[in-house]
């Protein structure tokens, strides 16, 4: 494999990843959110290409934190040596999630891209002020950021919602995804077999690309995402998880 072809691999599936739902809600415990740590597996086909590692604080304040870590492993590591980190941090109040920051950080070894988003709910605005980009508009009630709406999906599910929809602040827009259940059937992964919720994403009009199923006997965690690109599927799966202690 090229370097470049290595690159592109490893740059669509984590795309799929920054738009994919980790989180987890407490359907055993009955509290809406609980806290927890996931590692999860990137691939095509039979090639390994990458690991995510995936946590959620939450304070007793109602503060949250979400933080998602990915580096490429295996014949990509050779190739690219990049490093996502994406976060979410924001306050949990009546079953809703409200973001009030949203950090992305891609290093390469050339070049580092930022985006850094500060919602101002009282004047219903976020901005963005990376070093390359500069850019603020209004908001709605319910706004997420890209990583936020994954906390928002969780706790509808945990509601037996059988669709969501979120508009997203992203590159000074307003975009909206739609959630919507498939079916309900049996997944295989790493970490163990589940009945898991399918739902299919729609971003905007377009057709679904990009399907999620999520393990009700696991607080909701997703367990598979899928993403279909014309060179092939582009897998996410659980290898492993643990649930923390109460607290950040």
């Amino acid at each position: 494999m090229s370097a470049r072809g290595a690159g592109l691999l490893l740059g669509l599936l984590l795309t799929a990843l920054a738009l994919s739902p980790p989180g987890t809600a407490g359907a055993e415990t009955g509290q809406p959110l609980r806290p927890f740590r996931a590692e999860y597996r990137l691939s095509m086909g039979n090639l390994v290409i990458g690991r995510a590692n995936i946590t959620l604080r939450l304070s007793g304040e109602g503060r949250y934190t979400y933080r998602a870590y990915t580096t490429p492993v295996g014949l990509v590591a050779v190739f690219r040596d990049d490093e996502i980190t994406e976060q979410s941090q924001g306050r949990v109040v009546n079953d809703r999630i409200i973001p009030s920051r949203y950090l992305y950080t891609h290093k390469r070894p050339k070049r580092t891209r930022q985006v850094n988003l500060d919602f101002d709910w009282q004047a219903g605005k976020v901005a963005n002020q990376s070093a390359d980009s500069h850019w603020s508009m209004e908001i709605p009630e319910g706004t997420q950021d890209k990583f936020s709406q994954q906390l928002a999906l969780m706790l509808a599910l945990n509601r037996g919602d059988k669709a969501a929809e979120y508009q997203v602040a992203d590159g000074g827009l307003l975009k909206r995804y739609r959630y919507t259940e498939v079916s309900r059937e049996p997944v295989a992964t790493e970490s163990g077999e589940y009945q898991a919720i399918k739902l299919a994403r729609n971003k905007g009009d377009r057709p679904s690309r990009a399907t999620f199923w999520f393990a009700p006997n696991l607080n909701f965690l997703p367990v598979r995402v899928t993403k279909h690109e014309k060179d092939g599927d582009y897998v996410m799966e659980l290898v492993s998880v643990t649930w923390q202690d109460g607290g950040s």
